[in-house]
């Protein structure tokens, strides 16, 4: 029994076997990176494709959202950012937050909310990988996550896009960026948050399972090639 590999080391080996791959194909995949990206929203402003009224929500503001810091990096990794605060008179209300990147060249990851959450004086309660139904037969990987501060808890459902692959780690990003590169395509890439405010787990799941479906109903061709890629609804042939 004294060769067998140990837990840790199989962990480390398997770690450095995945990074070797990854940055292989990272490598070759710039190789063959084009000039010109392959976008779902090619022109045109986030605001007008989703509604304003979702069920008995209405939107109230653009505030009252938690942002990452303001600075250079999230200039760069956003071309287009959709904040929305969401009230009704019978149920908590709801933010909706879509962060469009135009060109994702492998470089530059995606905010989180597991970064910008903690950034805001956020403590990570717990998250867990959840299948979320989002109409027309597609199941996409999200996740669920429960934040919380001094003054607020938060409960929010969030995924990421990057051309049509819906990356669930890190390294899942920069792999869905070298399969688009591999195709000859410099992929966009989205980020999609939707939270509530809510006492428990329990309640905020009733509240987002409520909204969440209200709101993929409303959504165009367009607004849903935005949010899941080709697979949301089929780009035009031309």
């Amino acid at each position: 029994m004294s060769g067998d590999a140990t837990p840790d080391k199989l962990l480390t080996r398997r770690t450095m076997i995945a990074g070797g791959l990854l940055g292989t194909a990272g490598l070759i995949a710039n190789s063959r990176r084009p000039e010109t990206p392959f976008q779902m929203l090619a022109r045109g402003k986030l605001d007008p494709l989703f509604p304003k009224k979702v069920g008995s929500w209405e939107y109230q503001s653009d505030g009252g959202l938690v942002l990452p810091p303001e600075d250079e990096l999230r200039d760069r990794l956003y071309s287009r950012v959709l904040t929305r605060y969401y009230a009704a008179p019978d149920q908590l209300p709801i933010m909706f937050l879509v962060a469009y990147s135009s060109k994702q060249d492998g470089m530059l990851q995606v905010h989180r909310p597991e970064t910008c959450y903690p950034a805001a004086g956020y403590e990570l309660m717990h998250e867990r990988l959840m299948p979320l139904a989002v109409g027309g037969g597609l199941t996409i990987p999200g996740h669920y996550l429960n934040a919380r501060s001094t003054s607020r808890q938060e409960q929010l459902v969030y995924w990421t896009r990057i051309g049509n692959d819906f990356p669930t780690r890190w390294w899942a990003q920069h792999w869905a960026v070298a399969k688009e590169n591999l195709k000859g395509r410099v992929p966009d890439g989205v980020l999609v948050r939707i939270s509530t405010a809510a006492p428990d787990d329990k309640t905020a799941m009733i509240v987002l399972n409520r909204f969440i479906p209200k709101l993929m109903e409303q959504l165009s061709p367009v607004a849903r090639r935005v949010l899941f890629g080709e697979a949301g609804a089929p780009l035009p042939r031309a």
